[in-house]
């Protein structure tokens, strides 16, 4: 009797435990479902999340889950950590491979050369600080023959424009010093845009295509002399610890989109769409901002930091290597796409930036 009552309280029990347990599951499963938003979206960015660009993005995209109610989460992922590659950053917006990206445009020249315009070496006249180049870049970018090939590509691959940021001034980073344009001569230098590559060659130098998350270890075994990119990776993606001097001349400003694809986008409430509006807007005027303010801080904390190397271009240098480009790069690319898209494109552009010559 006594073993059938223990027997008995048991199976009580048991069923009380199965069904506390059932509730317990329910109630988690119920909890889960509200943590998860409605809208999960995938950024697919240059840049890992340790540099700073990244940062402001993924400060911002976490605004945007919050200030809409968990509606619209999004996560940011490298390039580097997944199968694609920057250059099919279009791409992963018309096949349906993403909801959101980051368009760095140097890395898709060689496919539509029409936008290598306003980023074709030293096209000011002079050396520009970031804070005189941003307004400049936008006036080149906004010019009619320009924004009309953008919108044409944008289209094509069903993806929207939200918004756009620029990297810091492109400049030579080295493995070791030198002191003018002769100092190129016999280096292997990364270059990521086809005009690059005409101006790498022109002053004496080899240039090299390579993905962004190879360079590191091409420049440890010797590989590389040096890198053209921004100053941020130097500490944003440590290329500072496997190089050792920088020569600027701020010979451009390299611009990235941020795409979202226009099949996802319009999923989104119209408040939401507001939101991501608004929070991109603001997370690009920081990246700007950051940029304008820390440019100069950057060349301190390399050679404090790093023990870099950072020479300024002289005005006579300056103007050699702009002289470089103007007979080698420029009307190189004129003939690529053709005189006559070409010869008023880039006339166009000279003219947004205030530059006297006319092709």
């Amino acid at each position: 009797m006594r073993m059938a009552g223990s027997l008995r309280v048991s199976a009580r029990l048991l069923r009380r435990l199965i069904l506390t347990g059932i509730t317990a599951a329910g109630m988690a499963a119920s909890t889960h479902a509200s943590l998860s938003a409605e809208f999960e979206w995938r950024y697919y960015s240059v840049s890992p999340m340790g540099h700073p660009y990244s940062q402001i993005l993924d400060k911002h995209f976490k605004a945007i889950q919050e200030r809409s109610g968990d509606k619209l989460k999004i996560d940011l992922v490298y390039f580097g950590e997944t199968p694609y590659k920057g250059a099919e950053a279009e791409k992963l917006m018309r096949d349906g491979l993403g909801e959101m990206t980051e368009w760095l445009v140097s890395y898709s020249t060689s496919t539509y050369p029409l936008l290598s315009a306003p980023e074709l070496p030293f096209l000011p006249i002079e050396a520009l600080d970031p804070a005189k180049h941003i307004p400049a870049a936008d006036k080149a970018w906004q010019s009619p023959s320009v924004a009309k090939e953008l919108d044409s590509i944008l289209e094509r691959h069903n993806a929207i424009r939200l918004s756009r940021f620029y990297w810091p001034p492109q400049n030579h980073w080295l493995n070791k010093p030198i002191g003018g344009p002769e100092g190129f001569n016999g280096l292997k230098i990364r270059e990521y845009s086809a005009e690059g590559i005409d101006f790498t060659t022109a002053i004496g130098a080899t240039p090299v295509s390579m993905t962004a998350p190879d360079v590191y270890a091409a420049l440890q075994r010797g590989a590389l002399d040096g890198v053209v990119t921004a100053s941020t990776s130097m500490t944003g993606i440590k290329w500072g610890e496997v190089l050792k001097a920088g020569y600027i001349t701020n010979f451009k400003l390299s611009i990235s989109l941020i795409l979202v694809s226009k099949r996802e986008y319009d999923k989104l409430p119209p408040d939401v769409q507001t939101i991501l509006g608004e929070e991109i807007d603001k997370a690009t005027s920081e990246i700007l901002t950051f940029m304008v303010d820390n440019e100069t801080k950057l060349h301190e904390q390399l050679k404090k930091d790093y023990g870099f190397t950072i020479t300024y271009a002289s005005p006579e240098d300056y103007a050699k290597l702009r002289e470089i480009a103007q007979t080698a790069v420029w009307p190189a690319w004129v003939e690529r796409v053709g005189p006559d898209v070409g010869k008023p494109l880039i006339n166009d552009v000279l003219t947004a930036l205030g530059a006297p010559e006319r092709l």
